[in-house]
This record gives C-alpha cells, sequence and structure tokens, in this order.
C-alpha cells in the first residue's frame, strides 16, 4: 500500500511539475519572454501617473472594478477600459499578448465559473510598478459544485499614460486556488501535502 502511495505522490509531483512550470524549451520560452517584458517594456518602469492624481486612482479603481464580478458580461464590457491593445499578460496559468487575446481567455474563464470576485485588500507602489494585494473567490460551475475556492495573490501592474494596464504578471496559490479543485489532480495535492 505504501509502494501505491509513493507512485501516486511522485505521479502528482511530475503531473504538477508538468501543469505548473510547463514542458522543457517551452517553459523556457515563457521565462525568457518574461525576462524580455520585463526589461523591453519601458512604458510604466518610470510611472506616466503621478502618486495621488485621479488618474492614478481611476486606474487602480478601474482595475478593481474590472475583477470585483468575475462574469462574462463584465469581462466583454470592461477589459478594453482597463487594458491597453498591447497589454502583456500572464497569470501564470496563461501568456498572452493583446488586448483581443485577452479579452477572450477572461470571458472564456469568467464562464467557467457560477460565481467570481477579486477582493483587493492593498496596493504598493515602487516608481512606475504596482503590486496589488487580494483574495479570489471562484465557485466552479463543473469542478466541486457548490463549493467555493479562495486564493490569495499579488498582480504586478504597470500603467501607460491612458491610465491602461500595459504589463500585468500574476503570483498566486494555483495548487489551492484551482489544481486542488480538479479530480484526480486534487486528490493528489491534497495526498502530498499529507506527507509533507
Amino acid at each position: 500500500m505504501q509502494q501505491v502511495v509513493r507512485i501516486a505522490i511522485l505521479g502528482a509531483a511530475a503531473l504538477l511539475t508538468g501543469v505548473a512550470c510547463g514542458a522543457g524549451a517551452g517553459q523556457r520560452e515563457v521565462a525568457m519572454s518574461y525576462e524580455q517584458v520585463v526589461k523591453e517594456e519601458a512604458v510604466g518602469v518610470e510611472s506616466p501617473l503621478v502618486p495621488g492624481s485621479p488618474e492614478e486612482v481611476a486606474a487602480l479603481e478601474g482595475f478593481s472594478d474590472l475583477f470585483s464580478a468575475f462574469t462574462p458580461e463584465a469581462m466583454r464590457g470592461k477589459v478594453r477600459r482597463v487594458y491597453a491593445g498591447d497589454v502583456y499578460f500572464n497569470d501564470t496559468l496563461k501568456e498572452i499578448r493583446g488586448i483581443d487575446a485577452l479579452e477572450a481567455y477572461l470571458v472564456e474563464s469568467a464562464e467557467a465559473v457560477e460565481v467570481g470576485r477579486v477582493e483587493i485588500r492593498d496596493v504598493a507602489r515602487s516608481g512606475g510598478n504596482y503590486y496589488v494585494r487580494w483574495v479570489m473567490e471562484l465557485q466552479f460551475k463543473k469542478m466541486r459544485r457548490g463549493q467555493m475556492t479562495r486564493s490569495i495573490g499579488i498582480s504586478h501592474l504597470r500603467f501607460n499614460a491612458a491610465g491602461k494596464v500595459v504589463y500585468h504578471q500574476d503570483y498566486w496559490d494555483a495548487a489551492g486556488g484551482l489544481f486542488e479543485h480538479i479530480p484526480v489532480v486534487g486528490w493528489m495535492i491534497r495526498t502530498i501535502k499529507g506527507r509533507l
């Protein structure tokens, strides 16, 4: 029995590593493109938004409002008001360039949940970089129906002069917030956590 559990744990670890980190060269490309975007994305390094200005307040409120009710309608109606046309977006699950792809991804993601909301807890600023700490609650339509999942995270944002997000990189607990609720994978994660 212990041998079966060990094999399951090793299999789960391999699966999670592959799911969360990608495979081989593909992951290196994502990591390299992330580093390139951080270096090359000159917009927002020195923020065009004046600290405490109405423009800065509006930009941050727009971001908060977009995710306060995570519905397909909200995504269709608000994504283009919050994000720039050439936005770079990475939520650790998917890396996206451009507003059309981002809107389609967020609409599709919102369609998978019964209830979705993100509560902004606080914002820190360093130069043109904004770090938004949040708590996300989701109730999925197909996974563990009726159960609310809760995850914590931080979004690293940069804005352009129009107050739109040009750079968005998330750091969050994808295992607890998503993967633990997928059949089989969730069991493996919980088994691994129980063994640690």
